[in-house]
């Protein structure tokens, strides 16, 4: 499929599949904000037998070449679990990396339009990679700083690419940064909130417990029963499916921060969590995303000493809301982590029509500072 002197390229051997993980390094080499991916988790996660998108979904991988060297990738894919819950007829795209042309990004979303387009799809979205709880949307805000794991950074130009070849705002995603210095602007009420909803009968918050494999896998069946409930009408919501769901027990027990998690809890039933982990992007970039045969030792000694955290996921179930919960877990966050010595927290991703989370920050001395955007296109 060439266009000028671009060509596409269908990935279809382990190879190539390699090269697609690998493009992303020669697009990066002068950003000093990037980090790149983990490599083996990437081979995994792309594998059409061994990732766990494949059990629900199809995907096409192409790569962009122009004059001998790679200059661009992109995924096209569908999603079955999402085709139940919404209807049929939405294909997605992701993993979009792209030389500053406009061509090389036209030729990319073409070929991703067209693989969608003759599945019967007649609107795509994206970048989704692959699914909205993976790492979603083209950052348009916030390209200052290095991102917190588990969320993108791109040029500042991709948003222009895609505009260009005809996609429009589907909706806005706001990734929230506080630091502990300024807990002084936190107002004292509300931890005077905490402590009342602490006093009331049967009422607690546990922090999570990872003592041993059988603990933390009862802990992330908690959160993924609350997580499932309370998520339910999040925009894009697809339930995880058994093997993703051991992928979050997995990463769970490699960078949660137990002290910095909890279980809200009535009557010793669980009713809501709060899952924080630290940001592995710190390690991730020192190894430059080869954990071996070396790289494994430093990833443990960077994750180990970093002072910035994610608060990545927080649920109170529908009947429970709105009784204070979700304004002590976050006033009991703002204490722990001063007390911890940790410097940074973000708070992410929060999508935009999500007005009852993000009124509840508002009494926290957080702010906006990086925009993320899932495009749409109709076809």
């Amino acid at each position: 499929m060439p266009v000028q002197d671009v060509s596409i390229i269908p990935v279809q051997t382990p190879g190539q599949r390699r090269q697609f993980i690998r493009s992303a390094w020669g697009l990066y080499q002068d950003d000093p904000h990037w980090v790149p991916p983990l490599i083996a988790d990437q081979r995994r996660y792309l594998h059409p037998r061994k990732g766990v998108f494949f059990e629900h979904g199809e995907a096409m991988l192409f790569l962009a070449r122009r004059e001998g060297r790679w200059v661009g990738r992109i995924s096209a894919h569908l999603n079955r679990l999402y085709d139940e819950l919404y209807g049929k007829g939405t294909g997605f795209f992701g993993f979009f990396e792209c030389e500053e042309d406009p061509l090389t990004a036209r030729a990319l979303l073409e070929a991703a339009e067209e693989h969608v387009r003759s599945r019967g799809m007649g609107r795509i979205l994206g970048p989704m990679s692959f699914g909205v709880y993976d790492e979603i949307g083209i950052l348009i805000e916030g390209f200052d700083s290095d991102p917190y794991v588990m969320t993108v950074h791109n040029p500042a130009y991709y948003p222009r690419l895609l505009e260009a070849a005809g996609y429009g705002k589907a909706v806005d995603w706001y990734a929230y940064r506080g630091f502990t210095a300024d807990r002084h602007r936190v107002d004292p009420r509300l931890f005077a909130v905490r402590d009342r909803v602490l006093g009331r009968p049967g009422f607690s918050i546990r922090t999570l417990d990872l003592g041993s494999p059988r603990k933390v896998r009862r802990e992330a069946e908690i959160i993924n029963r609350i997580f499932l409930q309370a998520w339910s009408r999040n925009w894009g919501h697809v339930p995880w499916t058994g093997r993703e769901f051991d992928r979050l027990v997995e990463a769970v027990k490699k960078i949660a921060i137990p002290e910095l998690s909890y279980i809200a809890e009535v009557q010793g039933q669980p009713v809501g969590f709060a899952l924080s982990i630290a940001d592995a992007n710190v390690a991730v970039k020192r190894i430059n995303g080869r954990l071996y045969p070396f790289g494994f030792v430093t990833f443990l000694r960077s994750l180990k000493k970093t002072d910035r955290f994610r608060h990545i996921l927080m649920g109170v179930l529908e009947e429970h809301r709105n009784r204070g919960i979700e304004i002590a877990m976050y006033a009991e966050l703002v204490e722990r982590c001063c007390r911890m010595g940790y410097r940074e927290v973000e708070m992410s991703l929060i999508v935009e029509n999500n007005q009852a989370m993000r009124s509840s920050l508002k009494h926290f001395p957080l702010d906006i500072y990086k925009t993320f955007r899932i495009y749409q296109k109709s076809l």
